[in-house]
């Protein structure tokens, strides 16, 4: 039995230098997901303990056994915070569970050096909490493309937590004091427990790998949707959107707004400044009009210079007066560039769904039927819905005045 232990320990060192190495690469190579870091980091400290852990009975218990324990707590709070960022995205304001954790190591170590009966429990009982946080929190945050894999992670480490439970009575049974454990060796109990946990490590990086690919799904989803200039959705997305919104509007009766603006003299300002001057004001727009929208507004670049902001459940006067408030922040806007900073104004037309003249469509066509009457009128200006007979003539006159 010593011997299958040793060879245990040796498959499952291999095993888990070659995972660390690979998620450490992983992490590396895809340094905007902390993640992966945290991850990462944690697969690292915990292939120290494993290796501290497998020369029990070769090297002094403060290494194999205390050491070695500690790490593994410092592991499992690492890959909480890895698998955490995952599905919740925002920093940790609770600071005294990492002050438990310190205080339960510090406490471990004095019980450990003291040789005090069941000073297991002051590592052991933290793990299996981790464990089970780590649950509850993808159970409760795994929403979306995360929904699936955050269950599936969710349901391994309940098993890990009974796992460790398992382990935690069977140490208080037989070896309460910290230096028996290396009798474990000789217990199949001991032995399978160890492998039963190998085993749920190595699905637990399955499913590490698995949130890795979602996210990177996710990111290059969400490209193909946005315009890489300015951060704003492009022609397709919002033509997506809109759609959602009018079925959605038709069905509950809450009719969508739709703003076109375009940037004025915006030829005449690439010709003169440069196309670096251009796009510096084109950034400076969406920078400027995404925090004065609302969570369900929709803002996208649908032409060189020209911008769709789609507002649900919004009233045509209600829009108007909307597209007058980015009209009058736009006027404020002073872009620095170069030696000489830039201003600039938008003409912006305005018009509400009317499932009678050809739906988003021609939501879209009479919002920008406007918004050429609007230059036609001397631009830096917001206009209001056009009237159907007259969107013919304001294009044709738009674009002599372009």
């Amino acid at each position: 039995m010593v011997y299958d232990y040793r060879t245990f320990f040796f498959a499952n060192i291999v095993s888990v230098t070659v995972f660390t190495v690979c998620l450490c690469l992983l992490a590396w190579r895809n340094r905007s997901v902390a993640g992966m870091r945290w991850f990462a980091g944690g697969m690292v400290v915990g292939l120290v303990k494993l290796v501290l852990q497998g020369l029990e009975g070769k090297v002094t218990p403060y290494l194999s056994d205390m050491v070695a324990n500690e790490l593994y707590l410092i592991s499992f709070v690492m890959q909480l915070m890895g698998l955490r960022w995952f599905v919740e995205r925002k920093p940790v304001r609770r600071v005294w569970p990492f002050i438990a954790i310190g205080l339960s190591l510090v406490a471990y170590a004095a019980m450990f050096a003291g040789k005090i009966r069941y000073s297991g429990n002051v590592i052991n009982i933290p793990n299996i909490v981790v464990c089970g946080v780590s649950a509850w929190i993808l159970l409760k945050h795994g929403r979306g493309p995360f929904a699936a894999v955050a269950r599936v992670a969710a349901t391994i480490l309940g098993l890990d937590a009974i796992v460790m439970t398992y382990r935690a009575a069977l140490t208080n049974m037989l070896y309460m004091r910290p230096w028996l454990t290396v009798n474990a060796q000789t217990d199949p109990r001991w032995l399978y427990s160890l492998a039963a946990m190998a085993f749920l490590a190595t699905c637990t990086v399955m499913c590490v790998l698995w949130f890795l690919v979602t996210e990177l799904s996710k990111e290059l989803a969400e490209q193909a949707r946005t315009d890489p200039l300015t951060g704003a959705l492009n022609r397709r997305a919002m033509e997506e959107a809109a759609l959602r919104e009018t079925t959605r509007s038709i069905r509950y009766g809450h009719l969508p707004c739709m703003i076109m603006l375009d940037v004025d003299h915006f030829k005449r300002l690439n010709d003169t400044r440069g196309h670096a001057a251009g796009d510096a004001v084109l950034q400076a727009l969406v920078r400027h009009i995404k925090p004065m929208m609302r969570v369900n507004d929709v803002l996208a670049r649908t032409g060189g210079e020209e911008f769709t902001i789609l507002l649900p459940n919004t009233t045509a006067s209600a829009g108007v007066a909307a597209a007058e408030r980015v009209r009058q922040t736009v006027e404020a806007i002073e872009v620095p560039f170069e030696d000489e900073p830039i201003r600039f104004t938008i003409s912006a037309g305005v018009a509400q769904l009317d499932p009678a003249q050809g739906g988003w469509e021609g939501m879209m066509r009479r919002a920008d039927a406007a918004m050429y009457e609007a230059k036609e009128g001397g631009r830096n200006s917001v206009r209001p819905i056009a009237k159907p007979h007259e969107m013919s003539f304001a294009r044709e006159a738009a674009t002599i005045i372009l």
